[in-house]
């Protein structure tokens, strides 16, 4: 999408610099100058340039269209009247463009046969921008709506809505200006004229570099703030830990005294009673020792 936006722009500046060079030296001494030139609208080239402008135009809805599909989650429903919109844009666009042929050299943009296709075109552009921002901007406000009970954290979702408005905005307030000076019949609506074609492209890429542009500082931010996070932990973790072994407090000793009876009958009904009381035992610094008792008949 970014390239034939950016091919379609190239070449419509391209045209402009190469009618600005035929009108202002190859015509230059022609009768009526570059301006007899540039105002004839029949030149194929005059043709051409207002042919890369209807189709970049035409693109741009397009694309405002399809990001309008994916952002309501492919409901066709909500791209009904857009699409519409763009079809009755594309049939004034090169309505226009196919009438240019049979004007006459002497007649210009405010011909009644051009008006009417013009000031609709003119008109759908305006509606067009602002029916796919809204919706778009609408669906992103009702998502972080919904989501809001379910976050702990600032609305990731609000400064994509505004990304969206403020990148539009300056191209829905110049085709306003440019239809209402074609409709007061103002020549200065050439000027806004040859700013909107590399402004379609200009809003296209704007609203996908800036997204981007915030994607990856939250990322970076996140980054940061779990390395602080881990940091901190680990610090906690280092400060609490047992202390080494020069500084070690040893444990208490535990004494145990452990007296055995032992019992023995022979066969001759003699039998033998031994008292064996084991000294104490540190328990904590020496092993217990099972020695085998000796017994002696009595």
């Amino acid at each position: 999408m970014f390239t034939v936006s950016s091919i379609l722009d190239s070449s419509a500046q391209g045209m402009n610099c190469f009618r600005m060079i035929r009108g202002y030296v190859d015509h230059a001494t022609t009768p009526g100058g570059a301006v007899a030139y540039i105002g004839n609208l029949a030149s194929w080239d005059h043709v051409f340039k207002d042919t890369l402008y209807a189709t970049q135009e035409i693109f741009g809805d397009a694309v405002a269209i399809y990001r309008c599909w994916i952002v309501w989650n492919h409901d066709w429903r909500v791209i009904v009247v857009p699409s519409i919109l763009s079809v009755v844009s594309m049939i004034s666009g090169y309505a226009v463009c196919g009438l240019y042929p049979s004007e006459h050299p002497d007649q210009t943009v405010f011909d009644p046969r051009l008006t009417h296709w013009i000031s609709t075109f003119y008109a759908v552009a305006v509606v067009q921008s602002t029916l796919t921002t809204g919706c778009m901007a609408y669906k992103i406000w009702k998502t972080d709506r919904a989501s809001a009970a379910f976050r702990a954290q600032e609305s990731s979702l609000l400064p994509i809505v505004r990304i969206l408005v403020e990148s539009a905005a300056l191209q829905l307030f110049v085709e306003i200006l440019l239809v209402s000076l074609y409709a007061a019949d103002y020549n200065a609506q050439y000027i806004l004229l040859e700013i909107v074609t590399p402004l379609v492209g200009i809003t296209f890429t704007a609203i996908t570099i800036r997204i981007a542009l915030r994607t990856s500082l939250k990322a970076n931010q996140t980054q940061q703030n779990f390395t602080a996070v881990t940091t901190t932990a680990r610090s906690a973790i280092t400060e609490t830990q047992i202390p080494s072994a020069r500084g070690h407090r040893s444990l208490p000793s535990i004494t145990i005294s452990v007296t055995k009876d032992v019992t023995k009958d022979n066969d001759d009904d003699d039998s033998v009673e031994v008292d064996l009381t084991e000294k104490p035992t540190d328990f904590m610094h020496s092993r217990y020792l099972h020695k085998p008792s000796t017994v002696s008949p009595v």
